[in-house]
């Protein structure tokens, strides 16, 4: 049997979690259920997230936008404290509950003193849509700029050079109790790598 190793500690996380709040719709292949499986918005604030960083680290987590309260309560329950949004403009009108959506939120937020590497960046990024769920690849530069690392993706679905990943479409490279994921790289379990 393997051991799994100590627990790293991380400076920057980057999470989009899969939001089971608002995310089934009419158009059953346009809702997120028919892409993943979807996650309680209870069982997200308990994931151990102070664990997995450092005394001093920032978080960025994306939220649907209609889901922003939700949002600033999974970054307390995570141990962090709010301190800016980041909006992906999209060059295209998308769904909307009540107002069309052509956005989408990050929420920057810090744990201890963790100033940022940068000052001068703003709160947009202007990128293209891709497929569902697929984030701006603009975002790592961004957040690479902003913080330090080591940097740890949270329901990653592709590898990012100089990042660990833990999510249930990627070989993960860290071990959350009570999250298990189907697969777990050799540097989660332990093994020579």
């Amino acid at each position: 049997m393997n051991k799994v190793p100590a627990a790293k500690k991380f400076r920057t996380i980057l999470a989009d979690p899969p939001w089971s709040i608002n995310q089934r719709g009419r158009y059953s292949n346009r809702s997120a259920e028919s892409h993943y499986e979807l996650m309680s918005l209870e069982r997200i604030k308990s994931m151990p997230i102070a664990d997995l960083c450092e005394d001093n680290a920032h978080l960025y987590l994306w939220i649907p936008n209609g889901l922003l309260q939700e949002g600033l309560d999974v970054v307390k329950a995570w141990g962090f404290t709010f301190r800016s949004p980041i909006y992906w403009i999209k060059p295209r009108l998308l769904l909307g509950n009540y107002i069309r959506n052509a956005s989408e939120t990050c929420l920057f937020a810090t744990r201890g003193k963790a100033p940022v590497k940068f000052n001068s960046q703003p709160n947009w990024v202007f990128a293209p849509q891709q497929d569902h769920s697929h984030k701006p690849e603009e975002q790592f530069a961004i957040i690479e700029r902003l913080s330090y690392g080591p940097y740890l993706e949270l329901f990653a679905r592709r590898r990012q050079p100089g990042w660990d990943v833990w999510g249930n479409e990627i070989d993960s490279d860290i071990i959350i109790p009570d999250y298990p994921v189907p697969r777990y790289s050799a540097k989660a379990l332990g093994e020579e790598v």
